[in-house]
């Protein structure tokens, strides 16, 4: 390949990679992506993909060469063939090493069923016939209960095969999941399994390919390990010369999702190795995930997250597990079984546990509630790590922390000194908290970026006691104090432990109370006075008590404008004056009140606007970020008022400022993601002017950001949720025939179920406006054999609708998902179904539920003056359409 050849590659073929690992839908629009970036580059894409294509219809690779040069052999293997006193009966399964089938003994000694394993003759003289045979010599050492046995080997016609004992049963995660096997269950299950595999390491065997296929229960409960097709012996040194090649081989033939970071570094394996693999098991068992694949996509992503990435905690990822007997008892994961499956999962080998016997004593210890041998990561540990990779940044804070262990310690050695040396100790205490206000406050600053500030749950935690003990007296340790308890209150609500997170913020506040001591003081205790408001409004708006909320954010806001009145030319007091109003004016959208929220938004961006006044170019990148979002609650609220063309102007700017952003950091995934959002909004308020052409390129942009950024992690429910919901709605901004979406609509239907199946019955409440647009779509687009039971499912939406509409009259976007449903009844979409004679009763009972939204939404509007007809309406003054005045530019 010649040199500039071979520079095009580089670029094609990471991109290649990618595309080949989506699906159609999500390579189409990642080609769409990269051709607004570069047309030619997406052109010679195409053409690899087309000839890619070309090459799979005409079978390339799609038989292994070794299936080729053992063919005539395989092939003679079947049904009825005789193998010394054996008769093969059925295929179990066919893989790159042979097949396995099950058979009888011919010659009636005994009943029962065997398993005969081949290997394909094509590799015989690749090592495999070595490898193979090993495999059998392997097995003739392990006698155990829980280890399927080898009971026979030899050769037929040139063709090697071992005869092993017959499993009948199933992988142990599925079974676990299926007899819905609780904690402790699980855990004595997996003993058998570390039995087992501890007996292969006493004989100096490892396995090296342990996961769920290889690891079988039998319907009477009993474990049996299979499969030791590339175990390695460890006593082999002798054999080293005949062993080389098998070696080579089985090195690269582990299975990625339990491979420990040695297997995939290409380093010396040892029983180690195989525990790493046992505490992914066990973390699957009792988590209900995997601890690293979740997030990954792709192989390389795979094998770089076994290197690289730290698992999450077993007893948090046991939480959110699909597996009900696993999330109801995720509590009895802390502690010691948390701390057991993060030693297995540990990236040194030296630092996990020795062999299986080792894992399964801490096991037995936990069974009898005994203290175990493995001790868990200090904070202090995790901190460590951290600031190994970030030394520049943190290697100040790094030598505060020690002192804070040092003068702590020394503070209480000499509190209990004699009286005169009471000074000296009172000043080390004082030094004390100012370290540790430091590690809470300060330093807490440069953790929140990145995400790492839970690093500091285990140091708040302890410190709570020792910051509310004694009430300090000088301002500056109080300012120091609050700003610690405000982060452990932080800190806890992230966890979602709201109800211990009020404690120390409630504190904080106390220690805040009334105007800064001094004007040097100002800023800092303004700035810690909101942050306590603010995450004291967290918790009651999580809580769903929104007037404890409003009441804390208009604490917020009170005392950001007391700065920013004392400091007009302080853009920080500008900026959090801007957030507060911002969160009063979600708290408004959410709670109805749409004149509150359009006056906050309004002044977070006249705030935000004047804050990126003078603003050096390096540094807009955030404020530009922000704007933009509060531009879009803006224009949320506009296009609800039915102030269209107010709405079009404000998403329209809310793109402008975004765009230089997009340009300078196109993979930056919020920016995508705010992208799209923004052009869905400009999509909706589009279809609402009648401007269906400019709507459906304004909803194509938004698609194609969230297909790249599902096709980025597929895991992430979000955006697979909002891909779904844009898809939605560019249908029915689409002037197309319904009949082309029916196809397309059973398959949306079938993923918005996922989603609702995947929460709980909030999420359930949540998605009902999607239900209803897809519901209303159903109906529109069903044949005439299918309208009565779209009608039916557009019914039983509807009465989920009212029911949650009852319960929160103040949410709009149900209130509005109800009114769509009724202004498609009552202007005729479900004639001739069912429902059509309901529609004035359904109009009657819904506008009761309306009747403050009557005169100022759009779309309560529209649907009261197509109920017109009906009569013996709520007694409302009939409005202009608002639709159409805002077309006409009235």
């Amino acid at each position: 390949m010649s040199g500039p050849a071979q520079k095009r590659w580089q670029v094609l073929s990471p991109l290649l990679d990618e595309l080949l690992d989506l699906d159609a839908p999500g390579r189409d629009a990642r080609l769409q992506a990269l051709a607004s970036q570069d047309a030619d580059l997406a052109d010679e894409l195409r053409a690899l993909l087309a000839k890619d294509e070309a090459l799979s219809d005409q079978g390339f690779l799609e038989r292994p060469v070794a299936d080729t040069l053992a063919l005539d052999t395989q092939e003679a293997i079947g049904e009825g063939m005789t193998l010394g006193p054996y008769r093969l009966e059925k295929v179990l399964g066919q893989g790159g090493m042979g097949s396995v089938w099950t058979a009888v003994r011919a010659d009636g000694r005994f009943d029962g069923r065997v398993a005969v394993k081949f290997l394909r003759s094509g590799l015989l003289s690749a090592g495999g016939a070595g490898r193979f045979a090993r495999e059998g010599q392997i097995l003739a050492r392990l006698a155990h209960p829980h280890i399927a046995r080898l009971l026979d080997a030899g050769v037929a016609e040139g063709q090697p095969y071992l005869v092993l004992e017959f499993v009948d049963g199933q992988p142990i995660d599925v079974y676990c999941r299926e007899k819905g096997l609780g904690i402790e269950a699980r855990v004595r299950l997996f003993l058998d399994v570390l039995a087992a595999v501890g007996h292969a390491h006493a004989r100096l065997i490892l396995h090296r390919d342990l996961k769920p296929s290889n690891i079988l229960v039998t319907p009477e409960g009993e474990v049996k390990l299979l499969d030791f097709g590339i175990a390695k012996l460890l006593d082999d040194a002798g054999e080293a010369a005949a062993s080389t090649e098998l070696t080579q081989l089985a090195g690269h033939a582990y299975t990625p999702q339990y491979a420990a970071p040695e297997q995939v570094q290409q380093t010396e394996v040892t029983t180690a190795t195989d525990v790493y693999a046992l505490g992914v098991l066990l973390y699957q068992l009792l988590g209900g995930g995997h601890p690293t694949a979740a997030d990954t996509q792709t192989r390389l992503d795979l094998l770089k997250a076994v290197v690289e990435q730290v698992p999450r905690r077993l007893s948090e990822a046991a939480t959110q597990s699909s597996d009900a007997a696993i999330a109801r008892e995720a509590r009895a994961l802390r502690g010691d079984l948390d701390t057991i499956v993060a030693k297995a999962l540990k990236k040194l080998p030296a630092e996990r546990y020795a062999n299986a016997q080792a894992m399964a004593d801490d096991l037995q210890c936990w069974l009898a509630q005994e203290p175990i041998s493995a001790r868990p990561d200090s904070r202090w540990y995790v901190l460590g790590l951290f600031v190994r990779r970030h030394r520049l940044a943190v290697a100040a804070s790094s030598l505060a922390v020690v002192t804070l262990l040092v003068l702590t310690g020394v503070s209480v050695v000499q509190a209990r000194r004699a009286e005169a040396a009471e000074a000296r100790a009172e000043q080390r205490r004082l030094q004390s908290d100012e370290l540790l206000s430091y590690m809470l406050g300060d330093f807490s600053d440069k953790l929140r970026p990145i995400g790492k500030l839970d690093l500091l749950d285990s140091i708040g935690g302890r410190a709570l006691e020792h910051l509310a003990a004694q009430a300090p007296t000088q301002p500056v340790e109080r300012l120091n104090r609050a700003k610690a308890l405000t982060v452990i209150g932080e800190v806890r609500v992230n966890r979602r432990e709201l109800e211990s997170a009020l404690q120390p913020l409630t504190a904080a506040r106390t220690l805040l109370a009334g105007d800064p001591p001094g004007a040097d003081l100002t800023a800092a205790w303004r700035k810690a006075q909101g942050a306590a408001a603010f995450w004291v409004g967290q918790v009651y708006q999580l809580q769903r008590n929104r007037p404890a909320a409003k009441a804390a954010w208009e604490d917020y806001r009170a005392v950001s404008r007391a700065w920013l009145s004392a400091a007009p030319e302080d853009r920080e007091a500008l900026l959090e004056l801007s957030y507060a109003q911002t969160n009063l004016g979600a708290l408004a959208l959410e709670a109805g009140s749409l004149s509150d929220a359009a006056q906050a938004f309004e002044e977070s961006v006249r705030l935000k606007r004047r804050g990126m006044e003078q603003l050096a170019d390096d540094k807009r990148d955030r404020a530009l970020s922000d704007l933009a979002g509060s531009l879009s609650w803006l224009g949320q609220v506009q296009l609800w008022r039915g102030e269209l063309p107010a709405a079009l102007r404000t998403f329209q700017e809310a793109l402008e400022v975004l765009a230089p952003l997009r340009r300078a950091q196109p993979g930056d995934a919020p920016s995508a993601n705010r992208e799209a959002i923004l052009n869905r909004w400009l999509g909706e308020t589009l279809t609402m002017l009648g401007r269906s052409a400019e709507a459906v390129r304004a909803m194509q942009v938004a698609q194609a950001r969230f297909s790249e950024l599902v096709a980025r992690d597929a895991s992430n429910r979000a955006w697979a949720s909002e891909a779904l919901i844009t898809r939605l709605m560019a249908l029915e901004a689409a002037p197309v025939d319904p009949a082309a979406w029916r196809e397309e609509l059973a398959a949306l239907g079938r993923q918005l179920s996922e989603l609702e199946g995947a929460g709980g019955s909030a999420a359930l409440v949540r998605r009902l406006p999607d239900r209803a647009r897809w519901a209303r779509l159903s109906l529109v687009a069903a044949t005439h054999q299918g309208r009565p039971a779209a009608a039916l499912q557009l019914q039983q939406v509807r009465e989920r609708l009212r029911e949650a509409v009852g319960q929160r009259p103040e949410e709009l976007r149900l209130v509005r998902a109800l009114a769509r449903i009724d202004e498609l009844v009552l202007r005729g979409a479900a004639r001739g179904t069912s429902i059509d004679g309901q529609r004035c009763e359904w109009a009657r009972a819904d506008l009761a539920l309306m009747v403050p939204l009557v005169q100022v939404d759009p779309l309560v509007v529209e649907m009261r003056q197509a109920a017109g007809a009906c009569g013996d309406l709520p007694d409302q003054k009939a409005v202009p359409n608002s639709r159409e005045a805002a077309a006409s530019g009235v």
